[in-house]
């Protein structure tokens, strides 16, 4: 596993989390072992460091639309603020837009 992508992954876990909370963005973060909510994190940034996630899923609340992020599938992302979107790019797939 790149070392590169295992940090991109965290940071999107992050951001997400954080556009998250103005509360149009489901997110669910899946480890080999567990399952955890969004809304059940308390400190993200620690989770994030010491929690091998493996898989994002993300829905957007005003689109209905849904991605799963596995960690090794992960391209690249980046958040427009202006448009109140997440682009999510996963190797060999479209870009997928998630309003928040």
């Amino acid at each position: 596993m790149d070392k590169s992508n295992d940090k991109k992954f965290k940071r999107l876990i992050i951001d997400a989390y954080k556009k998250a909370k103005e509360g149009n963005l489901v997110g669910i973060v899946y480890s080999a072992v567990s399952t955890y909510g969004f809304r059940d994190l308390i400190d993200v940034n620690g989770f994030a460091e010491n929690t091998p996630a493996d898989m994002l899923y993300l829905k957007s609340k005003l689109t209905g639309t849904e991605i799963d992020v596995y960690k090794w599938e992960l391209e690249d992302y980046k958040i427009k603020s202006s448009e109140s979107t997440i682009y999510v790019k996963l190797k060999n797939k479209m870009e997928v837009a998630l309003m928040y």
